[in-house]
């Protein structure tokens, strides 16, 4: 037998589940903020089985699929902010757009989402790139606004969806470690 029987070409997409388990242990917050939905998706392409999120390459490096999730991003990074918002301490409110004079409030655009395979020889790899937009509201008023970028990255034998997803969900939590202490900061002034 020969190693070439683990060297496989996957030619059929990759479907992710965006997940999410809380690690930033910031406090400090109070009342109620309003989470507003992201309205779009920059550079992320639709396809008919998903969001197209990044790619399935063989051992040489060639794509050879895609890697595509039925999961609202928007819906992910509202529900990773929700999460680690509660946790330090805020009612935290998911709505469509944000209210008029809101007390507290974020506005959320999704830059990037996108997960690449990196052949290796021994293991495949999954590294993320998560970005997007924040602009934080007090008493109706922008008080400010800043750019979240984040990487994370899994090994497995196999470059399985699961690693993908794995990488993805460490992508997110970068990215939350983060936003969340500024957000606290900037709301709590």
């Amino acid at each position: 037998m020969s190693c070439t029987m683990f060297i496989g070409c996957a030619f059929v997409d990759q479907k992710v589940d965006l997940s999410y388990e809380k690690v930033v242990n910031t406090r400090g917050g109070s009342g109620d903020v309003f989470i507003a939905k992201p309205k779009d998706h920059h550079n992320i392409m639709k396809k008919a089985d998903g969001w197209l999120i990044g790619t399935v390459k063989n051992t040489y490096g060639m794509k050879t699929a895609d890697v595509v999730t039925e999961n609202d991003i928007g819906d992910w990074v509202v529900r990773a902010l929700t999460q680690e918002l509660s946790f330090a301490g805020y009612n935290v409110m998911p709505v469509t757009m944000l209210p008029d004079n809101v007390s507290k409030g974020i506005d959320l655009t999704v830059l990037k989402v996108f997960v690449d395979q990196d052949p290796g020889f021994w293991t495949v790899g999954a590294i993320s790139d998560v970005q997007f937009a924040v602009e934080m509201w007090k008493n109706g008023m922008k008080v400010k606004s800043f750019n979240v970028s984040a990487k994370g990255d899994d090994r497995s034998m196999m470059g399985s969806a699961e690693t993908k997803a794995i990488s993805l969900r460490k992508a997110m939590q970068a990215a939350m470690q983060q936003a969340v202490p500024e957000i606290i900061k900037t709301l709590e002034q």
